[in-house]
């Protein structure tokens, strides 16, 4: 029976793809850095004690990690369809990070409107010096991309988080997102808005391995609000960007992706963002890259203690941090780059200070700065400093590969 099924299936499915055409062969996409180090210190990440943002920069000073995606395309007509699936490691263990699919030319009226479901990274803003995820909605979930509205382009998707259809699960944690973008104000400048909403559904969800009444969860809906103005210029660009959060999306896991409304806390709380990034070039050979970020974050213990980058409960948190990156290439393919940060945290009454120095040798497929695939050498000097704990400080070397294709 189970053959038969089978069968009729793999029947109907080719079928269905008869009256479509594959778009050519399947995209290998992907973006990877794998690396070691030595150092007769601990070594662990340089940024100052209970801080989100990698403040002091991530030239050497992150981990390894890896992701890679097939994509394939399928036409009929106008309509130009694809599905894409994409797996990721931070070590040993392999995981599904996406898996869904889309379309566009379905309307003759909105012929870039994307259509699409599945499980999907959705809703990133990202500062890259810090690889810090100022603002994401990733999951399970559905909605369209790039409908024209006149004066930009609109995203609407629903998000859900957790393992999505089939677990067993009698709550939900839902986002619902806004996204209007690409509100060119001049020749290279643009607006971007975002506003995220949050709530739970159903009757139970699970909070920290337990399972909690969602009716005896006071702070159950969250809001975030995100605006960007991004500037090009001859020699480079600037963005400027604001976020406002309220609730659970105040306090999730430092904010990076995958974590905005997953671990639910039940909290008072309210956080402010504030971020600069940008790029110069200094001629074809030289450029710098920086990032400031200032983060301000308040709670009020609901039925859970408010944390946020740290294992302790706060009131009040704090931090500042700035950054920048200079490099140049000798020639086509080998380059010096040097980055150099610093970073204050205050949570509550403790303070904490983090400075970072790196030097790297690249050698790299083109005389750009994000120029990859590279191969580097690098050296890593600085430490942290907290009220009431000793001092760390870290000297290393290592060698990384790092890739996006």
């Amino acid at each position: 029976m189970k053959m038969k099924a089978l069968t009729i299936a793999i029947a109907v499915a080719s079928a269905a793809t008869s009256l479509s055409s594959f778009a050519g062969t399947p995209n290998f996409s992907g973006y990877g850095r794998y690396a070691l180090e030595a150092s007769n210190d601990e070594i662990r990440t340089l940024k100052s004690d209970n801080a989100v943002v990698n403040g002091p920069g991530r030239l050497g000073n992150e981990g390894n990690w890896m992701e890679f995606m097939l994509s394939q395309g399928f036409e009929n007509g106008d309509a130009k369809f694809d599905i894409n699936v994409m797996m990721n490691t931070g070590g040993q263990s392999v995981g599904l990070a996406q898996f869904y699919g889309g379309g566009k030319g379905i309307f003759a009226s909105q012929p870039d409107a994307y259509v699409w479901a599945g499980k999907r990274f959705y809703g990133r803003e990202q500062a890259g010096l810090t690889d810090y995820f100022m603002l994401s909605a990733d999951g399970s979930g559905a909605g369209v991309d790039n409908l024209d509205v006149g004066l930009g382009q609109l995203d609407l998707g629903w998000t859900q988080a957790g393992n999505g259809a089939g677990s067993e699960t009698k709550g939900s944690a839902n986002m619902l997102q806004l996204n209007w973008h690409d509100i060119m104000v001049s020749e290279k400048g643009a607006l971007k808005f975002r506003f995220n909403y949050a709530f739970l559904a159903g009757d139970e969800l699970e909070v920290n391995g337990s399972q909690v009444k969602i009716d005896d969860i006071k702070n159950d809906t969250a809001m975030e609000a995100f605006m960007s103005y991004r500037q090009g210029f001859d020699m480079g660009w600037v963005q400027l960007a604001g976020r406002y959060q309220t609730d659970s999306a105040a306090l999730t896991l430092s904010n990076s992706a995958g974590h905005n409304f997953d671990n639910v806390r039940d909290v008072d709380a309210k956080s402010y963002g504030l971020f600069v990034d940008g790029a110069v070039n200094f001629g074809e050979m030289t450029a710098m890259e920086y990032n400031v970020s200032f983060i301000d974050a308040s709670c009020t213990d609901g039925a859970q203690t408010c944390l946020y980058g740290t294992d302790e409960g706060f009131k009040d948190h704090q931090e500042y941090s700035a950054a920048i990156r200079p490099q140049h290439h000798w020639t086509e393919y080998m380059a010096t780059a040097l980055e150099m940060g610093l970073q204050t945290s205050k949570q509550d009454s403790v303070q904490s200070d983090a400075w970072k120095v790196t030097l790297s040798q690249n050698f790299q497929v083109g005389h750009f700065m994000w120029s990859r695939p590279v191969v580097r050498f690098y050296a890593v000097t600085g430490e942290v400093t907290t009220d009431n704990k000793p001092k760390y400080d870290l000297t290393k070397v290592g060698a990384m590969v790092e890739a996006w294709w």
